[in-house]
């Protein structure tokens, strides 16, 4: 069975995401033992980021670092139905993130869950249509707070 940076490269959905796990050297945490769940933006969710914030936030490595530990729960393989019954969970940048069902389907803070459950060997991956902007907001506070 294949990792979750392997699950992601093989994938053409993720092909953006993939370029900014190598950009800020994530690929070894992706491909480490594990447990770990990982919500991953597709390529047409980095698309909607308005210019120019979407420049300045895939030109800093500092910002996609953050983005990559709050996209990812640390010792933890989270199905959608066991994250539904906590709806509430930290991520690795230690932040939360709000996990419920609503009429537009299972939501991660304001993303969509386009595929979930997607078991590789480490862990677990969840498909979103879209990058989280609560989670682009606290990334950027949270990179702003380290470079003051």
């Amino acid at each position: 069975m294949v990792k979750i940076f392997d699950m992601l490269q093989n994938d053409s959905r993720f092909g953006r995401l993939v370029e900014i796990i190598r950009t800020v050297g994530e690929e070894e945490m992706l491909q480490g033992e594990g447990p770990m769940t990982f919500f991953a933006p597709v390529d047409s969710a980095w698309d909607a980021i308005p210019e120019p914030n979407r420049s300045m936030i895939l030109n800093d490595k500092q910002m996609l670092s953050h983005l990559i530990d709050f996209f990812t729960i640390g010792n933890h393989k989270c199905t959608l139905e066991s994250l539904l019954s906590k709806n509430v969970v930290q991520t690795v940048e230690g932040n939360t993130i709000m996990v419920r069902n609503t009429d537009r389907g299972t939501q991660v803070d304001e993303a969509v869950v386009l595929e979930g459950d997607i078991e590789v060997e480490n862990g677990i991956i969840h498909a979103l249509d879209s990058v989280p902007f609560a989670t682009l907001a606290q990334a950027e506070q949270a990179y702003l707070s380290t470079n003051v």
